[in-house]
């Protein structure tokens, strides 16, 4: 094989930005960016252009690989943010090379565990990923529309937040978010985020975090003790109105949440695309 592969850690972001784009395509679901979404997705993710590479023919992008860095207290994990090789190039085994630069250095600096989305729908993907050692560890559903929210009494107040605190926040969770919408994540791009939250006599009993530029919906829980009463519908109003009605996204939400996934369907979004959350040790 007469391609290079080099890490990013030089790239013009402009250049990574068309690659990608072009890589997504003719994707089951086509990702189309702009250099100000990689930007942000750079930063919130945690990607590293050190431990990121790309395919080059010459001197031609033709594949890329994006990868996060993360330490989750039990050791460092990498996150593949994006894979991606323009149609013309692809059935050469570049994402396995890719793998096969990489690997070297993620030993070096002694990270622990590897981990990757994909979509259910992509057999070939997933073949490929389970040749390479990962193993599926969970189901991830992503929900997009435009909110259909019934009227009902109000049962709390709610009031904007202008800080996280994770201690109290994460008592409300079933389920760990993915690595998008992980705490990390969201303490990266907090400056782009409005946390919302819900209170009854004082007392926090539910939250969502939310970005109303691009509407994605990365969080929102409500206190085990009080669910059922329309809290989630309140806290989702809101959101409404903030966006104005138009589509939001809740994505990557845990397939064993089943009574938030409920919700979700209650408040009129649909199931966009399923993922695997994929991992492997190094």
């Amino acid at each position: 094989m007469n391609m290079e592969i080099r890490n990013l850690e030089n790239i013009d972001l402009e250049k990574l930005v068309s690659v990608i784009n072009l890589s997504f395509s003719d994707y089951i679901v086509p990702m189309q960016l702009n250099l100000e979404k990689l930007k942000s997705k750079i930063v919130a993710e945690d990607v590293k252009l050190k431990l990121s590479t790309g395919v080059f023919d010459g001197g031609e992008m033709v594949g890329i690989m994006l990868h996060g860095l993360r330490d989750s207290g039990q050791g460092l994990i990498v996150y593949n943010a994006a894979t991606g090789v323009i149609p013309a190039y692809r059935g050469k085994g570049l994402v396995r090379e890719m793998y096969n630069y990489l690997l070297p250095e993620l030993k070096r600096l002694q990270v622990k565990k590897m981990g990757l989305e994909v979509i259910t729908g992509n057999l070939s993907a997933i073949k490929a990923y389970e040749k390479m050692g990962y193993i599926v560890a969970r189901k991830l559903d992503c929900y997009t529309g435009k909110l259909q929210i019934k009227k009902h009494n109000r049962v709390t107040s709610l009031k904007e937040i202008d800080s996280f605190n994770w201690p109290e926040l994460t008592t409300f969770w079933d389920t760990e978010p993915s690595w998008q919408n992980a705490i990390q994540a969201l303490e990266n791009s907090k400056e782009h985020c409005r946390l919302v939250g819900a209170y009854k006599n004082d007392l926090l009993i539910g939250y969502a975090i939310f970005n109303p530029t691009s509407r994605k919906v990365n969080q929102f829980a409500v206190d085990a003790a009080y669910r059922g009463q329309g809290i989630g519908n309140e806290l989702f109003s809101y959101i409404n109105e903030v966006v104005e009605g138009q589509e939001i996204y809740v994505f990557n939400v845990d397939d064993t949440a089943v009574s938030t996934l409920r919700f979700l369907k209650s408040v009129g979004l649909r199931e966009q695309i399923s993922q695997f959350e994929m991992s492997r040790a190094v």
